[in-house]
């Protein structure tokens, strides 16, 4: 990230940075009422995780990848997006043995 202070609203890097990290995420219970209520087949946030930056017990990515609901972090453009009427093509990397990866994804508006 060109600018980690704004971006993650700390410089460190590893475990010991968790207690500095500053950035919105989704909320558990948005996050459950969502998988009850709508059917999303994926969500996606301009944000550098699916959960808010100080989270240790990730329970955002938990509720999604336990009704498998990918999450899509750092998702750039989104404000280019209009409110419905468009389909996602989202094309992640192989990494073996990994739990995320580098993700191509683009809209197509209907």
């Amino acid at each position: 990230y060109p600018d980690r202070m704004r971006y993650l609203g700390t410089e460190g890097r590893g475990p010991e940075a968790v207690a500095g990290l500053h950035f919105p995420g989704l909320h558990p219970e948005a996050a459950r009422w969502l998988t009850a209520n709508r059917l999303i087949k994926a969500i996606g946030l301009d944000t550098a995780s699916i959960d808010y930056g100080q989270s240790t017990l990730f329970e955002s990515h938990r509720i999604l990848f336990d009704k498998n609901i990918p999450a899509f972090e750092n998702v750039a453009n989104l404000y280019k997006l209009p409110p419905k009427g468009f389909s996602v093509i989202a094309l992640p990397m192989k990494i073996k043995g990994g739990s995320g990866g580098p993700l191509r994804i683009i809209a197509i508006l209907n």
